[in-house]
């Protein structure tokens, strides 16, 4: 992955909004056709002492079909098809920063599943930079939910425009809102970098201060930490 580093932006996202506009943009996206979530059934599975909520598919002949279709608007341009630039205006949910828009995901398997996603192009596989941080922090700051970032397709990223994603918790009425918090619970630090005796692959974990309310002094803060953990 590349490092790239973007200075702060102004943040448009106005406060209290985004929840609101979450749910009327999922409404009208369903209603046009735009939104085509996938059904699923799940069961729990246990292991290591943690539940694994495991999601079944029932059908992706519609996420199959638009590959399918990418693909062959790709061959037919020589480019890659971009479906973030220009995006599809019935999934536009608001403007987050100056250089971020916030997107319902097309082919969502849990309800509200939100796409942060650059203005401008930019692969992937880059690193995270304040900006990006900034952007999820707003959003944070008014949906409480499960963050991730898919750095590259090896990530399991399918789209190569960057994007980070916003799952509001909890996923399940049944389990816990955040399935591995007891391993969390259990981590052991050496310095500002710790890991979780449960997880027998390599990672990290590193804490940020919760009592920090702006977005823009949480994203120094995360990435501070964000890049502490890529050098460990």
């Amino acid at each position: 992955m590349s490092d790239t580093t973007s200075s702060p932006e102004t943040l448009l996202l106005e406060p209290g909004t985004l929840w609101k506009q979450m749910c009327d943009r999922t409404q009208h996206a369903l209603s046009c056709g735009a939104l085509q979530p996938i059904s699923t059934e799940y069961e729990v599975v246990e292991a290591g002492g943690i539940r694994f909520l495991v999601r079944i598919l029932a059908n992706l002949d519609r996420k199959a079909k638009a590959k399918k279709e990418q693909t062959q608007k790709t061959a037919a341009s020589g480019k890659d098809f971009n479906p973030f630039l220009p995006y599809e205006e019935d999934l536009f949910v608001a403007d987050i920063s100056q250089t971020h828009v916030g997107l319902l995901n097309k082919f969502n398997v849990v309800d509200h599943h939100l796409l942060i996603v650059t203005r401008a192009f930019e692969e992937q596989d880059t690193w995270l930079t304040r900006s990006d941080f900034a952007a999820l922090h707003a959003c944070l700051a008014q949906v409480d939910g499960l963050a991730f970032y898919n750095g590259g397709t090896l990530a399991g990223a399918s789209q190569r425009h960057k994007h980070l994603q916003l799952v509001p918790l909890p996923t399940s009425a049944d389990e816990p809102q955040i399935p591995i918090a007891g391993a969390i619970a259990n981590a052991e630090f050496e310095g500002a970098v710790g890991t979780i005796p449960a997880f027998n692959f390599v990672h990290g974990i590193g804490k940020l201060d919760r009592a920090i309310e702006s977005p823009e002094a949480a994203a120094e803060e995360s990435l501070k930490c964000y890049r502490t953990l890529l050098e460990a």
